[in-house]
This record gives structure tokens, C-alpha cells and sequence, in this order.
């Protein structure tokens, strides 16, 4: 049996070429079939290399069989009635992968002669890891580091996978719901593409997708969405989205100037406050200082990361200066340290 036959008979993947090119999604480890005409050779021997490697391909064209290698291909391959049959590859030898790639590697890992420790993983025993890479990308894209936002994507993509394969050991979802659940929430959110609406500027989208999340989440009234404001979001991050909920009430400051006035209020207060009220008064103070900060589009839970960044950054130069001199910081008044950070700052500024 020839192995056209073989591919004709077996359970081969099927795709046209233009299929082919577009989708991450086939399982390299089958063989597949894809049938020519309408792209490029280049574009397909490209597509090959790019996900296969160097596995043997062959090229069925007419009544003739011919074996030969990706790179090798000829333009010949163009014609329509051509066909090519490219061999599977172990996970192993593949020199990039898709999201299916993903899922099964991950999948391995928790079969039952997987790993030891991804088996014994649960949502609960996780949980903390998402958040620790949700800020290590954060803090790449801070820095415009291509490459290390790269590698904190991956991450944090795993952590959403591995819970939705922990869920589906669990009996309660699998990758199919979930993307089916994130898939149908772009398509119903975004009316202004897939339904009647028309957006003219960001602003405007975004109201039809808060729209339309209102209806989706049949939230009962504002009190009820700050209900359900995760209560774990960092206390800024946390503040700032019910804020941000009241606003959309018409429940907020004409200006910056008002909640530049309640900050200084709040101030006053604290400074007054005694025993057990310090504490109520201190948390009034912060939560002034981020509605200010919202008027002046800043994100406070980033502005203050940046601030102890700064802090502890200026703090390090200080401390090499007194270094310098052999003595310990605590022999140091704070109108000394005071005038090293000074030098510090300068310093820092005359450099940026």
C-alpha cells in the first residue's frame, strides 16, 4: 500500500493549505495532510520548519510519489491537486508550540504517572502563585523588557491552565467551558462588533462593555457590584474600583479640587484622632488620597510601588555614603542623613 493510500485510509489531520497556515491547534504528534494550491510555497515551507522541524514531508503530485524535506520544497508544490503529507513529531523535537501543545504537556504532568508535585497541587495550594505572577509581569512590562514580559505571559497562562485541569480532575469544568465562557463574554461584551452598537472613541466602547457586563452580572444596584469586588484585590487596587463604581452613579467630586479638599479633611482628622479611632481616621486618609489620585489618572497601587522603589533605591545610596565614612547610621543625626539624601536625589535626578 502506498502511502497515499495509508494517509487516504488512516487517521490522518486534513487541512487545506490556507487552514493549515492560520491554525496552531493540530497535534503534532499525528500526521497530517494538506492540500495545496492558493498560498505560497514559501509560506508553507516556512509553516512547516517553523512547527515541525526537519521532519520528512512528501509531496504527492499527480500519480507520483516523491520524498524530500520542508526546506526543500519546490514551487511545484502550488499546484491545487498537489498533496502533502507531513509526518508527526514527538512534543519534544518540536521547535515551537500552540496552545494544544501546551494543554498536553500540562496534562502529562498531572497524569497519574506524572509529576510528583504537579499531581499533588490544588486550587488552594496555587493560589498564591497567580498573584506572584501577575506582578512579575506587571513589573515587566514596567520596565519595557519584551523578553521578560514573554516569559511572565507564559506564567501566568499556566496558572489559569493548571487550574482548569485541577477543576476538571475535580468534576467541576474543563478547558472547553472555559474558553467557551471567555470566548462567549468577548462576543456578547463587545456589542459594537458583534451586535448593533457603534463605538467613536475608547470611552464609548467601554461604556457598552460595562453595559453590557451590568446585564450579564445582573447586579441588583451599585452597593450589589462593590460586593463583588473580589475583597483580596490589593486595599488601593480594592478602593480604587469602588470608586470608580460610585462615579459611575454620579456619587463623586465635580473636580480634583473637592477630593483635594476631603484629603486635607481626613488629614485634620487623624491628626485629632485618639485610641481606637486612629485607626478608622488612617484608613479615611488613604482612601481620600486615592480618589485623589484617580482625578489625576494615576494608579495608585503602581504610583506607591514606584514611590518604595524610589524609597529604598535613594535609601541605598545614603546608606553607601555613610559607609564611607565608618560609622554606623545611628551615630548620624537625621539633619546628616537628612542632607546625604538630599545628595542622593540630586544626584539621581542630574542622571535621569
Amino acid at each position: 500500500m502506498s502511502k497515499l493510500q495509508q494517509a487516504l485510509l488512516g487517521s490522518y489531520q486534513r487541512y487545506i493549505a490556507a487552514d493549515f497556515l492560520s491554525t496552531e491547534f493540530f497535534d503534532r504528534r499525528h500526521p497530517l495532510i494538506v492540500q495545496c494550491g492558493g498560498v505560497s510555497a514559501y509560506a508553507l515551507k516556512t509553516k512547516i520548519a517553523d512547527c515541525f522541524g526537519d521532519v520528512e514531508v512528501t509531496l504527492i503530485a499527480g500519480d507520483t510519489e516523491r520524498q524530500t524535506r520542508a526546506v526543500e520544497l519546490g514551487e511545484e508544490i502550488e499546484n491545487e491537486g498537489n498533496l502533502l503529507i507531513i509526518d508527526g513529531c514527538a512534543l519534544t523535537e518540536c521547535k515551537r508550540f500552540g496552545f494544544a501543545d501546551f494543554v498536553q504537556i500540562m496534562r502529562r504532568l498531572r497524569a497519574d504517572d506524572g509529576c510528583e508535585w504537579d499531581r499533588a497541587q490544588t486550587h488552594e495550594s496555587i493560589r498564591i502563585n497567580l498573584i506572584e505572577e501577575a506582578y512579575e509581569l506587571v513589573e515587566a512590562i514596567d520596565l519595557a523588557n519584551a523578553e521578560m514580559m514573554r516569559e511572565e505571559c507564559g506564567d501566568v497562562l499556566m496558572q489559569a491552565v493548571f487550574h482548569t485541569l485541577i477543576a476538571e480532575k475535580n468534576g467541576e469544568f474543563d478547558s472547553y467551558d472555559m474558553l467557551t465562557e471567555l470566548c462567549r463574554k468577548l462576543i456578547d461584551r463587545h456589542t459594537h462588533i458583534f451586535g448593533a452598537n457603534h463605538a467613536n472613541n475608547p470611552d464609548e466602547a467601554l461604556a457598552f462593555w460595562n453595559e453590557a457586563k451590568k446585564k450579564e452580572k445582573k447586579y441588583k444596584s451599585t452597593a450589589d457590584a462593590m460586593d463583588r469586588v473580589p475583597k483580596n484585590l490589593p486595599a488601593l487596587l480594592y478602593a480604587e474600583k469602588v470608586q470608580k463604581l460610585a462615579k459611575k452613579s454620579g456619587f463623586d467630586w465635580d473636580s480634583a479640587a473637592g477630593a483635594e479638599d476631603k484629603l486635607a479633611e481626613e488629614l485634620k482628622e487623624l491628626r485629632a484622632a485618639d485610641g481606637d479611632h486612629t485607626f478608622e481616621e488612617a484608613g479615611d486618609l488613604l482612601f481620600a488620597a486615592v480618589n485623589v489620585l484617580r482625578f489625576y489618572h494615576v494608579e495608585p497601587e503602581m504610583a506607591l510601588r514606584e514611590a518604595s522603589a524610589k524609597f529604598m533605591r535613594r535609601f541605598e545610596g545614603v546608606e553607601r555614603m555613610v559607609a564611607k565614612t565608618g560609622k554606623p547610621m545611628t551615630d548620624f543625626t537625621l539633619e546628616q542623613l537628612d542632607a546625604l539624601w538630599n545628595k542622593v536625589k540630586a544626584a539621581e535626578k542630574a542622571n535621569d
